[in-house]
């Protein structure tokens, strides 16, 4: 039997050591807080949430600590990497703009883009562990693990309102149409809008809210009029709702 060359088993001992230096270096990434890390930048703060517009640019990499449930809204087509502290970062996944999905938190995640554009994403932290897709799940009569993404919308084009529940909030993937317009909440509940696309809302009062992609707008509880799209495109936002609890 042919056996390889000094030459041969050198060229593999360093491609070994090279495969095994880039796993390596995926795995002995330090997190680090998510207010330390310059991908993150704090938008908003107070005592229900904590926001952070989110970017990044092939070949920069993020890998921060989560220690609240947190919600991330995609304001940018994307191919990216994610992975748990201590893992390789190998599996990629594919996001579209207005992909809205919860996480856990408690532990730390990597983030790196495949693509050469910038990824853009707007993270929500909930100050509230009761902020949660466990509760009882009427569908099948039993408290387990509901859904925790936000089915894409049957036709983009046209109105829609798709939300899931986590509990001591809800959030709704919302697209309105010229003269659409958004309820007000069924009971006192603060608001945070997240725009996906330009925004140009009116309420019958002195209300009036333009936003672009991103700049999120948080309403303290009592809005007593639905908001209008006044503009002729559609406008496409995130709206989390969080009930005022009893004695606030």
């Amino acid at each position: 039997m042919k056996t390889a060359s000094p030459r041969k088993h050198l060229f593999l001992r360093v491609a070994g050591f090279g495969i095994l230096a880039a796993l390596t270096a995926a795995h002995a990434q330090t997190a680090v807080d998510i207010t330390s890390d310059s991908h993150y930048h704090l938008l908003l703060k107070n005592d229900q949430v904590r926001v952070f517009e989110v970017s990044l640019r092939q070949p920069e990499r993020a890998m921060v600590r989560h220690e609240h449930n947190f919600l991330v809204i995609t304001l940018t087509d994307s191919d990216m990497v994610m992975w748990p502290e201590g893992f390789s970062d190998v599996q990629s996944y594919r996001f579209g703009v207005g992909d809205v999905r919860f996480f856990f938190g408690g532990r730390a995640i990597g983030l790196r883009s495949n693509l050469t554009t910038e990824y853009r994403n707007i993270t929500v932290e909930f100050m509230d562990a009761k902020v949660t897709t466990y509760g009882y799940q009427s569908g099948s009569g039993e408290w387990d693990y509901g859904a925790s993404v936000v089915r894409a919308p049957v036709d983009p084009r046209a109105k829609f309102s798709n939300s899931i529940d986590l509990g001591a909030a809800t959030v709704s993937d919302v697209q309105l149409l010229q003269s659409d317009t958004l309820p007000k909440p069924d009971k006192p509940s603060a608001e945070l809008l997240v725009p996906v696309t330009d925004m140009d809302l009116k309420a019958e009062s002195d209300i009036h809210i333009r936003k672009s992609p991103g700049e999120v707008l948080w309403l303290d509880p009592g809005r007593k009029a639905d908001l209008r799209n006044v503009d002729t495109e559609p406008a496409r936002f995130v709206v989390i709702e969080i009930p005022v609890k009893p004695g606030d």
